[in-house]
């Protein structure tokens, strides 16, 4: 038998260690983060570009201004004023024609062509302000041709310069105007280039901003929901229970799902096979102890014989432990029926009163070995929905712990009361109790309290069989220490079927 459980749990062992089903497609944690860095790189530095390029337009707009606009506007100021100069000696050179006006005229019209042919030089990137200058300079041929006439030309000539010097005029007006297109047009852009900086740098700390809140809140829900899912799963396997993890998310977190998901399938398939064993050999174990306890009975009854004193007392501490061992037996039997969720149950409506009745006589010979008082009662007429035999042996439990702790001669208090539509049963006895660390233990599977005397020893398994027969029939166990000294074992059954009352 013991060749053939091996021979399983190497099998068993050989599946839960074939390697899991690679999932394809899955992203790890670092290539998201790459990813999501990689994206708010481009998005701040098309922001940033933008800002960039905004203020190099306010610097274009800036210099335009202060380079070329208002060197201009002077040159075209001065070039003005010679104009006027010039206009004065012409008028002087026709009252005295022979005073060397008509030359100064004429020199003071070249300095102001050799000034437009620099203005123009300086224009060349602004065509309307070119054109306008290049008119202005052919305005100043003709008023200058026209003006040095011979004299004497008549009354045609006189006309004639006038109408040049009208259109030097409007000419010198047409360049003005484009002068102060060009100085609006490029303070608008300055201006607008201002504005568009600003405002690209208020977003560009708003989307910061943004990010260094979206960010971190991000990898902290992406992570620690997870990690929580995993930490419940973890504590449900470390209480027996199966879990279930979400196998979805980054590829280390799938990872970490396969591999908690490949442990509970191995720790499942160990825990069946330990089952099967225990269960095996439990089964066989049980046939030989009841031959010798059936014997034992037998000879101590003195149906084939009569027994000396010494004989009786032998027989009487086989009997004894042949008792004991079998009751062990039979606890891991019904643990690993709870486990295998295979123990039968029968839950009906049952009178609370006969429970408690039978309890008494059943625990009677137990507690009056050590002169204890088991008191036994029920506040009004109850009824609970459970399992008659399950329910005996749930009270069986922990009268019997309570019998095992409590001093001979206390007393045991076992106690029936309506609460919450079902039926609180309350077991307290005056024992030592058990330290507060050390409450939610008692629960484990083969754990047992420390204890500094000679008490028996049990499985560990008696409140173990007990918490799962109570879940089972929908109610639930605790137990706490007294205020006044000794434990209390509170346990709550529905007084009916608990899917009726939804």
């Amino acid at each position: 038998m013991a060749a053939d459980f091996m021979e399983e749990q190497n099998t068993g062992q050989k599946i839960m260690d074939s390697p899991a089903k690679d999932h394809h497609g899955a992203i790890s944690i670092p290539r998201r983060v790459l990813f999501f860095a990689i994206i708010i790189l481009f998005l701040v530095a098309g922001v940033v570009f933008a800002a960039i390029q905004a203020i190099h337009t306010l610097g274009d707009s800036s210099n335009t201004l202060i380079e070329i606009g208002l060197p201009l506007q002077k040159q075209l100021l001065e070039i003005h004023g010679q104009q006027r100069q010039a206009e004065f000696y012409q008028d002087l050179a026709q009252v005295l024609p022979h005073s060397g006006y008509e030359a100064t005229f004429a020199h003071l019209i070249h300095h102001e062509q050799t000034s437009l042919q620099t203005l123009q030089t300086g224009a060349t990137a602004y065509p309307q302000l070119a054109n306008a200058l290049q008119q202005l300079q052919v305005s100043l041929n003709n008023y200058l041709h026209s003006a040095t006439k011979a004299p004497g030309s008549g009354q045609a000539a006189v006309l004639d310069g006038k109408a040049s010097r009208m259109a030097v005029e409007a000419r010198f007006h047409d360049v003005h105007q484009a002068m102060q297109s060009l100085l609006l047009s490029q303070g608008e852009a300055a201006a607008a280039a201002r504005s568009q900086a600003v405002q690209l740098l208020y977003a560009l700390v708003v989307i910061t901003a943004l990010l260094s809140l979206l960010i971190p809140w991000r990898v902290a829900t992406a992570l620690t929901r997870p990690l929580k899912d995993f930490r419940l799963a973890l504590e449900d396997i470390g209480a027996g229970k199966v879990a279930h993890v979400a196998s979805d998310g980054p590829q280390e977190l799938r990872d970490l799902a396969r591999s908690i998901d490949s442990m509970q399938a191995r720790l499942r398939e160990e825990e069946r096979l330990r089952h099967q064993f225990l269960s095996q050999v439990s089964h066989e174990l049980k046939t030989p102890l009841a031959s010798a306890r059936s014997g034992s009975e037998l000879l101590l009854s003195e149906r084939i014989g009569p027994l000396l004193p010494r004989q009786r007392e032998v027989l009487e501490i086989v009997v004894r432990q042949v008792k004991e061992l079998y009751a062990a037996i039979q606890e891991m039997l019904d643990m690993h029926a709870l486990q295998a969720q295979s123990l039968d149950f029968s839950p009906q409506t049952v009178k609370v009163s006969e429970i408690l009745e039978d309890l008494l006589k059943r625990m009677q010979p137990l507690t009056e070995k050590k002169q204890q008082t088991l008191l036994c009662e029920s506040h009004a007429p109850l009824e609970v929905y459970a399992d008659p035999q399950r329910l005996r042996q749930i009270l069986s439990n922990l009268v019997s712990n309570a019998n095992k702790y409590s001093p001979a001669g206390g007393q045991i208090h076992v106690q029936a009361i309506a609460e919450q539509q079902g039926v609180l049963f309350r077991i307290e006895d005056e024992g030592p109790g058990i330290p507060e660390a050390l409450l939610e233990r008692v629960f484990e599977r083969f754990y047992q309290v420390p204890v500094s005397n000679s008490l028996p020893r049990g499985t560990g398994l008696g409140l173990a069989i007990t918490r799962e027969l109570v879940a089972a029939q929908d109610g639930w166990i605790r137990i706490q220490n007294r205020p006044q000294g000794g434990l209390s074992a509170e346990i709550w059954l529905p007084s009916f079927p608990q899917k009726a009352a939804h």
